[in-house]
């Protein structure tokens, strides 16, 4: 089997050919196709186009997705574009093979279940973080979507009671935007020199005669003991472990694995878990179980390998 996966994301879309191992070859990347639905569709269509070995086409992108119909409800980045689309309507006449699409959060634990962190594990759920929070759940083996495919929309938890604003979003608080957000602003530099996507995204211009600043560095002040990031860092996991800790009491899952690009640094899931676990104190004397918290296996390329297991998930049999 050789499925065409593509993962859009806000800056750029993702894509490769993968087989049913989860094998990648003809990996790639090309700018988002922000600007119009036509866009959207070419990008799919010249990428079919170059790969006539293709028996499926497999999708991730952000959004409510109803991946039964194919259809965008909302679609994160490309809301102004694809929201209120069929994806499956817009690529019929367009690609000779069946298509699949899921949200990309959704992908992702998808990915988890098949062969990575949150196999064989009936209820577990992830945390993608990222430019917000992306979120899978699964339930009794499979995946939760909800009534209207929006579960595992954790970017919207609420932090302060009676403050109905993004500001007061967990997004806002615990995402990767909000801790390099958080550093620039800590240590008196524009958020415009950090490498900042998504709702955060600074409106000024970085200036071209200064560095540009990475989640990486942020980890390297970090490990230097710099005061000020430190300080931030550690206000940042606390905001992290309130959504870790609202998915445990409300879900009681086995396990949650935490991904996402920040995820490959080793120092945060070490530093996560002595939060999580300091959260946990008051909670013992209750009796209640713990959830095991864990790394997923996947971080860069969770969205492609969920989406071509949905693939296999809705097309494989036929």
């Amino acid at each position: 089997m050789k499925l065409l996966t593509l993962d859009f994301g806000g800056t750029f879309v993702k894509h490769c050919m993968m087989d049913e191992n989860a094998e990648i070859t003809d990996r790639g990347e090309t700018p988002a196709p922000l600007d119009s639905t036509e866009s959207f569709v070419k990008v799919i269509t010249d990428l079919y186009e170059k790969h006539p070995e293709a028996e499926g086409i497999a999708i991730s992108m952000p959004g409510v997705i109803d991946s039964e119909k194919g259809f965008a409800q909302s679609a994160g980045a490309y809301t102004a574009t694809m929201a209120g689309k069929n994806i499956f309507d817009l690529l019929k006449d367009k690609v000779n093979v069946p298509v699949s699409v899921e949200n990309d959060g959704k992908a992702a634990v998808l990915a988890e279940q098949w062969k990575g962190a949150l196999q064989g594990v009936s209820d577990g759920c992830a945390i993608i973080i990222g430019s917000g929070l992306g979120g899978g759940i699964i339930m009794d083996g499979r995946l939760r979507k909800g009534a209207h495919f929006a579960a595992g929309e954790i970017s919207g938890l609420m932090v302060e009671p009676g403050i109905y604003e993004f500001s007061n979003f967990s997004a806002t608080h615990a995402s990767t935007t909000a801790l390099l957000t958080a550093v620039a602003l800590a240590k008196g530099m524009s958020p415009a020199q950090f490498e900042i996507s998504g709702f955060m995204q600074s409106s000024e211009p970085a200036d071209p005669n200064l560095p540009i600043y990475s989640g990486r560095d942020v980890f390297d002040w970090i490990e230097q003991g710099d005061e000020v990031t430190c300080r931030v860092y550690s206000e940042w996991l606390k905001a992290l472990v309130q959504v870790v800790t609202n998915l445990k009491m409300t879900l009681d899952p086995a396990k949650i694995v935490i991904g996402g690009g920040v995820s490959r640094n080793p120092r945060l899931i070490k530093d996560l878990k002595e939060e999580y676990d300091r959260s946990n104190e008051p909670f013992k004397m209750f009796g209640m179980p713990e959830s095991e918290l864990d790394v997923c296996k996947y971080s860069s390329d969770a969205n492609l390998v969920g989406a071509a297991y949905n693939w296999i998930l809705h097309h494989a049999a036929e």
